[in-house]
């Protein structure tokens, strides 16, 4: 069960000083919809700033660009007619909502979690939506308005937000079992080298992302250079032995001479040659690190856990999936 404790912590997984798993606060915000979006330059603000973060607010939902605002979820506690339950799962059987039904009889109560987007897209507003994310209301309105259609405000009359406080009272002594875990999400910061993160993306369902983009950034890169290189293991088709090469410690140094060389050809051609970052970061190795925002439920990472931290999983990204773990069951020394 999550707890405030551990948000805003960050932990090394790989041990270089640039690997880092940080926990985020899952209060949805026009904030967390702009530094969603940032991360693509990566950039964060840690301010809202009114002129240029609601002009990349209005941006977003003018060209449709969903992903930031899949970040923000909110949780509702809802009731309505069974028929109009059963016209309303048909009506967003595509918008990834997760629902846990409380009581079904004539009428419907139920639990229902989905992105500010998808709420937005039909028209759901609460009151929490109207107080937290002001500048993205009225930025889908504005958007709405344009094709002569008006938002329909649905004013639900039992609002559960995402809350640590909420869920450790409300579902952990009622023991209300599995769906608990898919209506509860987590959002983190990962910054991790592109061959792990490869692995890492594998996982999609009940995962949504942004990440920083070389397009638009031309600083420095970083890279993961180990200073142990594992044998191929003997008895798998993929994986490694335990056993190290005998000169791990000298491969560790033509290695990183190989690789710094290729930023110095990558520094050349951005600033000397005016090339493009775009066509520049083509000669990038998959050793660079990236970052990237991501909101996922604690079903989808069980999931995760349970493919990543078995025997045969690659090692690098084990020790991911053994740090986010840490970081949600309080268990981070």
């Amino acid at each position: 069960m999550m707890r405030n404790d551990y948000i805003g912590r960050k932990l090394d997984p790989l041990g270089d000083g640039i690997s880092s798993v940080e926990m985020l606060p899952i209060t949805p915000t026009d904030l967390q919809v702009v530094n969603a979006a940032r991360v693509s330059m990566d950039k964060v603000h840690t301010e809202f700033d009114t002129k240029k973060d609601t002009g990349l607010i209005n941006y977003l939902a003018k060209h449709n660009h969903w992903t930031p605002f899949s970040h923000s979820q909110y949780l509702l506690e809802r009731h309505m007619s069974t028929e109009r339950f059963i016209v309303w799962v048909t009506e967003t059987a595509n918008d990834q909502f997760v629902r846990s039904v409380i009581t079904m009889d004539k009428s419907v109560r139920f639990y229902e979690r989905g992105s500010l987007y998808a709420f937005l897209k039909h028209g759901v507003i609460t009151d929490s939506m109207r107080a937290n994310n002001e500048n993205t209301l009225n930025a889908f309105k504005i958007r709405e308005e344009d094709k002569d259609n008006h938002l329909v405000e649905d004013w639900t009359p039992m609002l559960s937000d995402i809350d640590n406080v909420w869920w450790y009272k409300k579902h952990l002594y009622q023991g209300l079992g599995w769906d608990t875990d898919k209506l509860q999400v987590a959002q983190f910061r990962i910054r991790m080298p592109i061959f792990v993160s490869r692995q890492w993306y594998k996982h999609q369902i009940g995962f949504t992302r942004n990440e920083v983009s070389r397009r638009y950034v031309s600083s420095p890169p970083e890279f993961f250079i180990p200073h142990e290189w594992r044998l191929r293991a003997d008895n798998v088709k993929q994986g490694s032995s335990e056993e190290l090469h005998q000169h791990s410690a000298d491969m560790a140094g033509w290695i990183s001479d190989a690789t710094y060389g290729v930023q110095a050809k990558y520094n050349e051609m951005i600033d000397t040659e005016n090339i493009c970052p775009e066509q520049a970061r083509s000669l990038l190795p998959q050793s660079m690190y990236t970052e990237f925002v991501e909101t996922a439920s604690i079903d989808a990472y069980k999931r995760l856990f349970g493919l990543r931290i078995e025997g045969t999983a690659q090692l690098e990204v084990k020790k991911y999936a053994k740090n986010v773990k840490k970081l949600l069951t309080n268990e981070a020394g």
